[in-house]
């Protein structure tokens, strides 16, 4: 039991400082199949590695005119390549419905990477008609899961907010023509494969998704994978255990406006290792998860008047103003353009507001850095 209880606290003991982040530019590729053939597929995806885990979150839609004004998606539209292509699966475990629409049939605003250094964090955002929806994961150093916060601005009034989630616990059995023996275990539930149950979600607050067949104890299988709701009021829980994949909906009150999620891909830990980890850690991490907050640090630490301060030094410089010319009145244009978004609490700004300023960071910081560099060439 000590060496168990030291493996399942090994991620802890191995914590780093930061957390590796990257994202690909969107790729494009042409469909071959039907009934999308000759169709426009896009696909990008944003790395996050804690140092004890490697995740990675990819978005997935043909986007070919030919569905305008939506898009389609083959499998799904936000998918977990890594760190195993089964479990929380690569090509789509994901899903939002507000009002019965799924967001993805929206195109997507934007997928950027909104926090880099100290934590890891990724942005989804989509501007549907039902409302704006953002789906934030976020990575810590040295941690073994993968945070997730959702938020929803709605654009008419909310009847119905559901997630829905996929999984296909640690090998995908149809595909490779073998059985396995689905299994789903909760604080207070066992649900096994081919007996849905619905649950209350207070007491059935995580999901440990496995195969009994399929476990690397057994030498089988990648290792299963995991759950936590954080504490936000889901009225129930669904759990549909098939022979391929396992399906889990989670129902939410109208007035939700925040989901927050912990998932876990356990690759190369067996079943009981796993459930160990959840029944030890999971209450911490699940306080943790309640307490953090969510807003990138380029928005977080965003001040107004320091930046104006810096604009007007640099514009008092004849010598700094014929250095930088037009870059100078474009620093003051981003700033005018940026500062109303900004204005009282960060945590109170809305998704696009956060949207636009994330996206023009870094050409702000190219701009600053510009005019540093102009304001020590006009001191020589």
């Amino acid at each position: 039991m000590a060496a168990l209880a030291l493996t399942c606290c090994l991620p802890y003991l191995l914590a780093q400082e930061s957390v590796g982040v990257s994202l690909t530019p969107p790729r494009e590729r042409t469909l071959t199949s039907a009934p999308h053939e000759g169709h426009t597929f896009r696909e990008q995806a944003a790395s996050l590695r804690t140092g004890v885990r490697d995740y990675q979150v990819a978005y997935k839609a043909c986007v070919d005119p030919a569905h305008a004004p939506d898009v389609a998606h083959l499998e799904g539209y936000i998918g977990m390549p890594l760190p195993t292509s089964c479990n929380w699966y690569h090509s789509g475990f994901l899903f939002l419905h507000i009002n019965g629409r799924d967001i993805g049939l929206t195109p997507l605003s934007t997928m950027l990477l909104s926090e880099q250094g100290a934590r890891g964090m990724a942005d989804l955002v989509w501007h549907d008609e039902v409302a704006d929806v953002r789906a934030r994961f976020c990575a810590l150093p040295g941690q073994d899961h993968l945070l997730c916060e959702i938020a929803v601005e709605p654009r008419e009034p909310v009847a119905s907010v559901v997630l829905k989630l996929r999984c296909y616990p640690s090998f995908f059995t149809a595909h490779h023509k073998r059985e396995g023996a689905r299994r789903v275990k909760t604080p207070a539930a066992l649900v096994e494969e081919g007996e849905p149950q619905t649950l209350a979600a207070g007491e059935n607050w995580y999901a440990l998704y496995y195969d009994e067949v399929f476990d690397v104890a057994r030498g089988e299988g990648e290792g299963p994978c995991a759950v936590m709701l954080s504490g936000d009021p889901a009225h129930e829980i669904t759990i549909s255990p098939g022979g391929y994949s396992v399906e889990t909906t989670i129902a939410y009150p109208p007035e939700t406006r925040r989901v927050r999620l912990a998932l876990w891909d356990f690759k190369a830990l067996s079943n009981a290792d796993a459930l160990a980890r959840l029944e030890t850690g999971a209450a911490t991490d699940r306080a943790a998860l309640q307490a953090l907050d969510f807003t990138p640090a380029t928005i977080a630490q965003f001040d107004v008047a320091a930046v104006r301060a810096e604009l007007q030094r640099a514009l008092a410089s004849a010598e700094v103003r014929e250095l930088l010319g037009d870059r100078l009145r474009q620093a003051q244009q981003w700033l005018d353009k940026n500062a109303a978004t900004v204005q009282g609490d960060a945590a109170d700004l809305g998704i696009t507001a956060q949207e636009e300023l994330l996206q023009s960071a870094a050409e702000y910081r190219d701009l600053m850095w510009e005019i540093k560099l102009a304001e020590m060439v006009a001191e020589l």
